[in-house]
């Protein structure tokens, strides 16, 4: 595997504190918030997993659903 394959794959499977942020809809202090309570942590300082964003994007989508049906009734 030469160096070009290598970073592909590692764009391809990471996200910066930006687009995290961006994809996500949160503001910075959320993130930071995510990040010390464990629900999305960084593999390294500003860069997570695409997989545990995408992940978190579910799970967040699930409870503002199940939060605005219940601020509703």
């Amino acid at each position: 595997m030469d160096r070009e394959e290598i970073i592909k794959i590692i764009k391809d499977n990471t996200m910066e504190s930006s687009e995290v942020i961006k994809y996500l809809g949160i503001s910075k202090q959320r993130l930071s918030g995510l990040n010390s309570s464990g629900k999305l942590v960084a593999v390294k300082k500003g860069i997570y997993l695409r997989q545990d964003v995408e992940l978190r994007k579910e799970e967040q989508g699930g409870l503002r659903e199940k939060y605005y049906k219940n601020q509703t009734k």
